[in-house]
């Protein structure tokens, strides 16, 4: 029990230092010290600094992954709308509500974006092809969603005002998603590219 609970420590320690620094400024004296351990004991549970901050990451994958589920058509199913806002008000939970996990996945991820953006294309591809959302570039549209939702995280994370509008910040970017900024008493030619 005692060493399952010293390897969390070094990971908490880690979450935290990571968070701030970064991994490329982070040294392992910055991790032992908030963890109160010699630097042979963090060796005894991780071989280098790569390793834990891959096995941080790797943990908040799949805790993310968890939160996202497939969106499902049918008669039996939630409106699809319905299923994506659960999958946006869990991301948003996990990510505001553990503020150093965010600043880890949102600033220090190197690479994470690409990925992150391909799976949100792939998903706006599949929107597109059941109906559920207009034709459009799915790899610039990705990117855009990547950027926002990364923008709205990180300041209602910093903030620490989040987790009580969770659901405020849900309905805001879904509706920002959905119908953009154009005033809806506008005319429909204003949307029209000029011919």
């Amino acid at each position: 029990m005692l060493k399952k609970n010293r390897r969390e420590d070094i990971l908490k320690a880690a979450i935290g230092i990571f968070s701030q620094k970064g991994y490329h400024d982070t040294r392992i004296s910055d991790i032992i010290k908030p963890a109160n351990i010699a630097r042979g004991t963090f060796y005894l549970y991780f071989d280098h600094k790569r390793q834990i901050f891959d096995s941080i990451l790797n943990t908040l994958l799949v805790e993310l992954d968890q939160c996202i589920k497939n969106i499902e058509v049918g008669k039996d199913r939630p409106h699809p709308l319905n299923q994506l806002r659960g999958n946006l008000t869990r991301v948003f939970t996990l990510l505001i509500e553990n503020p150093d996990l965010g600043r880890i996945l949102l600033r220090h991820a190197t690479g994470l974006d690409d990925r992150v953006a391909y799976t949100i294309e792939d998903a706006l591809k599949l929107g597109i092809k059941m109906g559920l959302i207009r034709e459009c570039n799915p790899k610039i549209s990705s990117y855009c969603i990547l950027g926002g939702i990364k923008e709205v995280i990180e300041h209602f994370s910093l903030t620490k005002k989040g987790t009580a509008e969770i659901d405020a910040i849900v309905e805001e970017v879904l509706n920002f998603g959905i119908h953009g900024l154009k005033n809806p008493a506008l005319p429909s030619y204003f949307t029209q590219k000029n011919k």
